[in-house]
């Protein structure tokens, strides 16, 4: 079973007005919007969906206001997808729309479907120009800075969940998922494919047997746009829940939204890429940050400037 990544998520939107500003300010772009429904995209073409919370063909919700829906995988081919619905309908119900799209509730409840989706490659994903002490690449030019974040794809989603055993049962040992590393018994981290960024899935044991819909990650080109993006989701007025900062497990930096639906919302980049070589780590401990800011950036006003040190009577 070949997976091309994450291709969409599904929310019950409260407030839809507010849910497609808040897309539109994060930097997607809209291919639908309407009072019931509607569609964002990333530049690869992977999708944020919107619906009615009264709409009829919403998938259940799989805790109490839990607005979160169903994700859907994209697969490489109809072989593929063919491989995925024998092995499904084995234990359990499985709805296929028109297009061969097929949709069903894994063991903690969750939507999840898939689609054959081959991501769109011809677009601008090139990170800006660096200069270390062994390599120029910018010369004579200024570096660039981001007025705003347009994410280049979802890198993965993630989860507080009931049982984990069943879930790496089901994604890991049934559908090809492979494992990345571990926090003991209390989270995993999974990605679709051999080769592929550190994990696309996500999952946190909840001691107290709750679910809940954690957060989505969008990647950005470089550590700048992460900046650059976040400094100006903040100035929309969208709270941040943590960050920015750097993860020491996948090494990736980040900036963590508040999102309307639900859950959180998540600038990343500079990911590790994984292969079949890797060996899993068991981590004991906990590491969510290597460091982090808890409240975002404090800016600096508008044609403010700053007085230097020696100016400020400090040596």
């Amino acid at each position: 079973m070949a997976f091309t990544g994450l291709y969409s998520t599904l929310f019950a939107a409260p407030d839809m007005k507010e849910a497609q500003r808040f897309y539109k300010d994060w930097g997607l772009r809209k291919v639908k919007a309407t009072p019931t429904h509607s569609i964002f995209e990333t530049k690869i073409g992977s999708r944020v969906e919107l619906k009615s919370p009264k709409a009829k063909n919403l998938p259940p919700a799989a805790g109490p206001d839990m607005h979160f829906r169903e994700m859907v995988w994209g697969v490489s081919s109809k072989k593929h997808l063919a491989e995925i619905k024998r092995e499904l309908t084995k234990d359990r119900e499985i709805i296929e729309d028109k297009d061969g799209t097929l949709h069903c509730i894994d063991p903690n409840g969750l939507g999840v479907g898939f689609r054959v989706w081959k991501p769109k490659t011809r677009i601008d994903g090139a990170r800006s120009k660096i200069n270390s002490f062994d390599m120029q690449e910018r010369v004579d030019e200024i570096s660039t800075f981001y007025k705003d974040a347009h994410p280049i794809r979802m890198g993965h989603i993630g989860f507080i969940l009931p049982d984990l055993k069943a879930a790496e049962k089901f994604y890991k040992d049934r559908l090809g998922f492979w494992l990345s590393d571990r926090y003991g018994k209390a989270a995993l981290f999974l990605r679709c494919a051999a080769k592929s960024q550190h994990h696309n899935l996500f999952m946190i044991w909840s001691e107290a047997g709750n679910i809940k819909y954690h957060h989505t990650a969008f990647e950005v080109r470089d550590i700048h746009e992460v900046f650059g993006g976040g400094v100006a989701f903040d100035k929309k007025g969208w709270a941040t829940e943590v960050g920015p900062g750097r993860h020491p497990i996948s090494s990736a930096y980040f900036w963590y939204f508040k999102a309307p639906c639900g859950g959180a919302i998540e600038y990343f980049t500079d990911s590790d890429y994984l292969t079949e070589n890797w060996k899993p780590h068991n981590y004991r401990n906990n590491l969510f940050s290597e460091w982090h800011l808890p409240d975002g950036i404090k800016q600096v006003p508008d044609g403010e400037i700053r007085p230097s040190v020696s100016a400020a009577g400090k040596h």
